[in-house]
């Protein structure tokens, strides 16, 4: 079974620390992901919502999974992976923010292993789709912020 690579990539017209804040927040992450509902599920050891070991559900339809952070550097990077559920395997999630002229880059790359023969390719399509959307909602939120 072949791994899985999305790399995604978005200009925001916004600073880092704001762009990266608004991706920070489980709930708006879930947004992206449309029609997936995010839920805050537990916080890092520490106590922050958003650090290291801060864990959240995503649900689209009947699938559900965990995600748990991995990496959190503050307005730099996220890494999470999925760590019970859903059709994945390996999945990692790699979120880096940057600046450049004019605003924030973020480079989205999700590598993950499909737990169901044959649908990686569907899978990943839905999700680069999802994205593709959702990055948009996530543009106008931080616009009117």
């Amino acid at each position: 079974m072949a791994q899985q690579r999305i790399q995604l990539r978005h200009f925001f017209a916004a600073p880092r620390p704001r762009v990266f804040d608004y991706f920070a927040g489980h709930e708006n992450f879930g947004r992206l992901w449309w029609p997936a509902q995010c839920r805050f599920l537990s916080p890092a050891p520490n106590g922050d919502p958003a650090d290291v070991g801060s864990q959240r559900e995503i649900r689209v339809g009947l699938v559900r999974f965990e995600e748990t952070i991995t990496r959190y550097k503050p307005h730099s990077d996220i890494e999470y992976r999925v760590t019970r559920g859903g059709p994945f395997r390996n999945h990692l999630g790699h979120m880096r923010f940057s600046d450049v002229p004019g605003g924030t880059q973020l480079d989205y790359d999700i590598a993950f292993d499909c737990r169901w023969p044959l649908l990686g390719d569907f899978v990943s399509g839905v999700m680069h789709a999802a994205w593709l959307r959702g990055v948009n909602r996530a543009v106008e939120r931080l616009m009117s912020a």
